[in-house]
């Protein structure tokens, strides 16, 4: 017994519900998706966070330096752009295991924002405006130029903190100070970021940003309403008040 071949008219119809199903299926595959990189992200947070809460306890009670001259930041060695960090080399780097990946936010990805070194830095920025102190040698170089200037963003103790629940730790950042979209550890903060017209807080999870409090607990947080995202996703969380930043706010 022969079989019967499809006619053209048959074979478009098929086409047409497949094509039908896959516009159907695609935005839900897409959903699906960023909810498991803002999921991932949040773990990777809570692992900082858990890092972070280990420093303190080692230290004195100290909260964990920004950075300094020499390049040492919380996540890693930073040698500038045409060199790869050295993850083994941070203030948190022991907490961690030295692994790069948890300070890579998935939903930061590769070819979407202008690297700032040769491979990845890190997705998220520290309140270092509150939670660090800057020191230099100005007053003994006399020059920010001089090649033996030194500064340094030192830990804050815990004790600054006042309510550890409503204080800002970490959180999901970029920056587009120059045009494009790149990383950034700074976690400048609205009274400071809203009067040059840029956010540094972002909303990369569905208009969401991933965000670290004192306490340790991970939330996923809008930006402040009177402050709608840019065409890069950035805003702030608050406004100048800096009340989610500052950690004596009441």
């Amino acid at each position: 017994m022969s079989r019967r071949a499809f006619t053209l008219i048959e074979l478009l119809v098929v086409i047409a519900i497949i094509s039908i199903l896959a516009s159907m299926i695609m935005p839900a595959v897409a959903s699906a998706r960023q909810r498991a990189w803002g999921t991932s992200c949040a773990a990777h947070l809570q692992n900082i966070g858990w890092a972070t809460m280990m420093h303190i306890s080692q230290h004195g009670g100290y909260l964990p330096s920004m950075g300094d001259s020499d390049g040492e930041y919380f996540f890693g060695l930073y040698n500038g752009r045409s060199k790869p960090v050295d993850f083994r080399y941070g203030y948190l780097s022991q907490y961690v295991d030295a692994d790069k990946d948890v300070w890579q936010c998935p939903g930061l990805r590769r070819g979407e924002f202008a690297p700032r070194a040769f491979g990845p830095t890190t997705g998220y920025a520290y309140n270092y405006n509150y939670l660090s102190k800057y020191e230099d040698n100005f007053a003994e170089v006399g020059s920010w130029s001089d090649p033996d200037f030194k500064w340094n963003y030192k830990g804050r103790h815990e004790y600054v903190i006042k309510k550890p629940t409503k204080t800002l730790l970490f959180g999901d950042s970029a920056r587009n100070c120059w045009g494009p979209l790149e990383e950034n550890w700074f976690w400048t903060p609205p009274s400071q970021a809203i009067p040059y017209g840029s956010g540094y807080t972002h909303f990369r999870h569905q208009g969401r940003a991933n965000v670290l409090w004192a306490d340790g607990h991970v939330t996923s947080r809008a930006p402040d309403p009177s402050h709608p995202l840019d065409q890069d996703y950035l805003s702030v969380l608050c406004d100048t008040d800096d009340m989610l930043f500052d950690p004596s706010k009441p």
